[in-house]
């Protein structure tokens, strides 16, 4: 395969190289100390920094419709998947993104890190029901045949007149797409997580996103980016909880309003 890239697209064998070597540099750094709190404490201060109730929309018949759907997809692409299943999102954090997305009926929702499209479904799920919003979102697939077959492969065909889809790394994409949009609502990183990739997607992303916009990370116990990104000044409220199934641990932060002089 990076022979073939070697021949026919050096940009992203370029890509991929440079992704490797992010790897190996972030083997050095520290692990993140920041302490996750309960999935109840998490639901109910996002809550309250949103200024809403997320509890009743983890109780709808969409989400559990889309909760289904992507089950079964699940179900039968484990027969034959192009790459591992644990790239998806954990359901904890989709059904988060879910609520999210319906309290705050976003016009823009950017996304990195597609992988099979958990978290997608649910976000364009959410979409749906509101009536109104977009998903942008970026992917590298993994360098395996068959991969860019089934990135997005879970969601609904129903779904996908909301969703734009880019092809290639968030490094060189992400710059160029946040450019053209006048302002972000919600923010999903789920792409590479090494310290610089996280850092360098929430300061890409931080200036568009708009005052009680919500930015939401995966993985966010592997290093301290976006503990260290918590720390700034205009930061209404930072939370970490841990994953259903996975172990891992998700964040997310509001961005606090201007402040007026």
């Amino acid at each position: 395969m990076l022979f073939h890239l070697l021949r026919h697209n050096r940009g992203e064998l370029r890509d991929r190289l440079l992704t490797f070597a992010d790897f190996q540099i972030d083997r050095l750094r520290r692990k993140a100390s920041r302490l996750p709190v309960s999935s109840e404490d998490f639901r109910l201060r996002l809550g309250d920094a949103l200024h809403g109730d997320l509890g009743p929309f983890f109780q709808e018949d969409a989400l559990l419709t889309i909760e289904q759907l992507v089950e079964d997809g699940q179900n039968k692409l484990s027969a034959n998947p192009a790459f591992g299943m644990f790239h998806g999102a954990d359901l904890s954090l989709a059904r988060l993104c879910y609520a999210i997305c319906r309290l705050q009926k976003p016009a823009v929702v950017v996304e990195t890190g597609v992988a099979h499209g958990v978290s997608s479904a649910f976000l364009l799920q959410a979409l749906s029901v509101n009536g109104t919003g977009e998903l942008w979102s970026i992917d590298l697939p993994p360098l395996a045949e068959g991969a860019d077959d089934q990135v997005g492969c879970l969601v609904p065909a129903d779904l996908r007149p909301r969703w734009h889809l880019l092809r290639g790394r968030t490094r060189r994409l992400l710059p160029e797409l946040v450019a053209q949009l006048p302002a972000i609502d919600i923010f999903l990183h789920d792409s590479l997580h090494t310290y610089r990739n996280i850092s360098l997607e929430f300061e890409t992303v931080w200036p568009k996103l708009r005052a009680g916009g919500v930015l939401i990370s995966d993985d966010v116990d592997l290093n301290r980016a976006f503990e260290e990104f918590a720390t700034r000044g205009d930061i209404a409220l930072a939370l970490t909880s841990k994953q259903q199934t996975k172990g891992a641990v998700f964040g997310a932060m509001v961005k606090a309003a201007a402040k007026t002089i």
